[in-house]
């Protein structure tokens, strides 16, 4: 099968008309018709120098030469003047034709490869299509262009590594696009503070609980006062339960909500609040802490009682 096409009769009837974007038919009568003729043809020529920019041609240089036409192509904010070129095939092989940003900041240079087109991810580029050479000769069948007609894919901007570490690591409105942690700036990481917890047993029947305000990505110690709430219970998650002592010695005790068991402390300013444990028998005890409604539970065994 194979398309139908319009008959010459309707074709004869667009004389006089216009068919495209500044594309007239010229009429078939009148002294000047060739000068319409010149118009339309000039027209087509245009059209068609858009279309065939950068397109892959037979050079007549020599039996594996190949050119590339001029065209204007747009990396990032800079549009080029691409001049076009002439190249050489490499023989009895599949050819992969291709524009990088150096290609179009050099302007008569193109980039030709034998194994495969490269990942975009890798070296940014515009197929133009490939060639197979084979005994030295091609022919114009040799040629597939499909690569650049059907490619939406333009030269990455140049982008350096700088540029992106200064995207991820914040510092710019930018930055709120996240694709890593370190795009949350610093004093908006230290009001999502997590807690780490150290426990010492004195082995005298009394021991330490270490409670640290920490950076939630970096795990770093926070340099800010925040206010925590700690009790002491005998099960894991467990309600306070009164000891011989439980109190604060490094910090400022806030609120007693019950006495020997349950406070709300405020750290220093290095993020750290210590509570005394003191108890009547050898055990583990749990104690618990809370900031920002996030609870946290570390065993700590007491001994030497």
């Amino acid at each position: 099968m194979a398309e139908e096409l319009k008959s010459l009769d309707t074709a004869a009837g667009y004389g006089g008309t216009v068919r495209g974007p500044g594309v007239s038919i010229p009429p078939y009568d009148g002294q000047d018709w060739h000068k319409d003729v010149d118009r339309c043809l000039d027209r087509l020529a245009e059209a068609v120098a858009n279309a065939a920019a950068c397109e892959l041609f037979k050079d007549d240089g020599g039996d594996l030469d190949f050119g590339v036409r001029a065209g204007l192509v747009r990396n990032g904010d800079t549009l080029y003047t691409y001049a076009g070129c002439t190249e050489t095939l490499t023989d009895d092989a599949t050819n992969y034709i291709y524009l990088t940003a150096a290609d179009l900041a050099a302007g008569n240079t193109v980039t030709v490869a034998t194994d495969a087109f490269p990942l975009q991810s890798v070296t940014p580029h515009i197929p133009l299509g490939t060639i197979v050479a084979a005994d030295g000769v091609y022919t114009h069948d040799n040629i597939d262009q499909s690569f650049r007609q059907r490619s939406m894919l333009a030269v990455g901007h140049a982008m350096t590594a700088a540029n992106a570490n200064t995207l991820v690591g914040g510092g710019s409105a930018g930055a709120l696009h996240l694709h890593s942690w370190v795009g949350l700036h610093a004093d908006v990481r230290a009001y999502l503070p997590f807690l780490n917890m150290t426990a010492v047993n004195d082995a005298d029947g009394t021991g330490t609980m270490s409670i640290q305000t920490v950076d939630p990505f970096t795990g770093d110690p926070l340099a800010i006062r925040c206010r925590v709430r700690c009790w002491i219970s005998t099960t894991d998650y467990g309600a306070p339960a009164a000891q011989t002592d439980f109190s604060v010695t490094t910090g400022t005790q806030l609120r007693e909500i019950a006495a020997d068991a349950d406070y709300e402390v405020i750290s220093d300013a290095t993020g750290l609040a210590v509570m005394n444990i003191d108890t009547a028998t050898n055990d583990t005890f749990y104690v618990m802490a809370e900031i920002n409604g996030a609870l946290y539970s570390q065993p700590v065994t007491i001994t030497g009682n």
